[in-house]
């Protein structure tokens, strides 16, 4: 009962944008969007008979053939930033192309890649505190931000490893694509349970006026994609959207402090609990001249 999918259950590249009992609202929010936004609508009778509209934008390409001007981009930031948004950027294209040869077709981008977004992830993270604290914090503000096109979880989790490696070479995240042996395949059902209620924060975060409205209409469980369900009774809808933005900012950032805590400890290096944070300086000039 009550079961709404955020993603149309046809075609999951489109996601809920708006609700509304009448048709005629429906009409009049189609024809306000852009050329390049596709649009699909579909019904649904619980409490109430209401349309759901879920849009996509339209255009897209692998994600390897985006173009965008690096140079000029890095040449706005300072150099700690450039520095960590170059590294940053390697990390994403060795996920993409490992994501493609197991997968054997090219990622689509449903966006383009905001490189000038990215200095944002660092200027607004805290770096004092432990190391463990910080590194939560950097994946957070990457997720958040949500400047890739895709793969943004992975990316923020290959970070954290970027970034506790810094401190102890040795520290690895277990790789959870593939079964190596039972324990280290466990890692992928723990790792994914953050990831998803990381997805379940976020998108409560941006859409909890629309899902204050589903619930009026009678709406209890919303599914993602990839049967990822967010139980909206669970959490706080009633809150002005600017409200809701930093709320869920919070409980984000300590999901993912939590997440990085308890890594550490799965992985064996429980110390990192307690070592001091690296500066983004430090960060930077550790990271500089890698090859």
């Amino acid at each position: 009962m009550g079961h709404v999918y955020y993603h149309h259950p046809g075609d999951k590249q489109f996601s809920l944008d708006f609700v509304h009992p009448d048709p005629a609202e429906i009409v009049s929010q189609i024809i306000d969007y852009d050329d390049d936004v596709a649009v699909k609508v579909q019904a649904y009778d619980i409490a109430e008979e209401f349309y759901v509209i879920y849009t996509s934008r339209v255009g897209g390409g692998p994600v390897r053939e985006i173009d965008f001007n690096l140079q000029a981009s890095l040449a706005e930031m300072t150099d700690e930033n450039s520095t960590i948004v170059v590294r940053l950027l390697e990390i994403y294209r060795a996920l993409i192309a490992q994501n493609e040869e197991e997968e054997g077709v090219p990622v689509e981008a449903y966006k383009n890649i905001d490189v000038d977004a990215l200095p944002d992830v660092f200027n607004r993270t805290s770096w004092e505190g432990s190391a463990t604290d910080v590194a939560g914090r950097l994946a957070s503000n990457l997720i958040l931000k949500h400047a890739l096109p895709n793969a943004n979880h992975r990316t923020a989790v290959a970070l954290i490893q970027f970034y506790l490696r810094r401190l102890n070479a040795d520290f690895t995240i277990p790789e959870t694509s593939v079964e190596i042996d039972p324990e280290t395949y466990d890692w992928r059902q723990w790792v994914n349970e953050y990831i998803n209620e990381s997805k379940r924060l976020l998108t409560v975060r941006r859409k909890n006026v629309l899902f204050k409205h589903l619930y009026s209409f009678g709406a209890r469980t919303l599914e993602r994609k990839h049967d990822v369900k967010i139980e909206l009774a669970e959490y706080e809808l009633d809150m002005y959207p600017s409200e809701a933005k930093m709320v869920y900012a919070e409980k984000h950032e300590e999901l993912w402090i939590q997440f990085v805590e308890q890594a550490v400890e799965r992985a064996g290096y429980s110390e990192l609990k307690e070592a001091q944070a690296l500066s983004k300086a430090d960060f930077a000039e550790k990271i500089r001249d890698l090859d």
